[in-house]
């Protein structure tokens, strides 16, 4: 959860970087400057949407083998807290 945290926190501040450069470099519409930021599948290729696509798809089967050695090694209760205090 905390890698999550991590890679939106990059993402959020990448976009706010790039709409500050946009802004004080074309000194053009906010809103058109927006919707080209927040937009990028507009301008990729074909190719480059289908490597993005694997990247994103390799990382969630990392974290899914990774979840799958811990339930064979922990059983079922991995991640639940004891709150019996035992």
């Amino acid at each position: 959860m905390k890698e999550l945290g991590i890679v939106l926190f990059i993402f959020i501040s990448l976009i706010i970087l790039s709409l500050g450069i946009d802004f004080f470099l074309t000194k053009g519409d906010l809103h058109e400057i927006i919707i080209a930021a927040v937009n990028p599948f507009r301008v990729m290729d074909i190719s480059e949407m289908v490597i993005m696509i694997l990247f994103i798809l390799r990382y969630f089967l990392e974290k899914a083998v990774e979840l799958w050695k811990k339930i064979k090694k922990y059983g079922v209760d991995v991640g639940k807290v004891n709150r019996e205090g035992n």
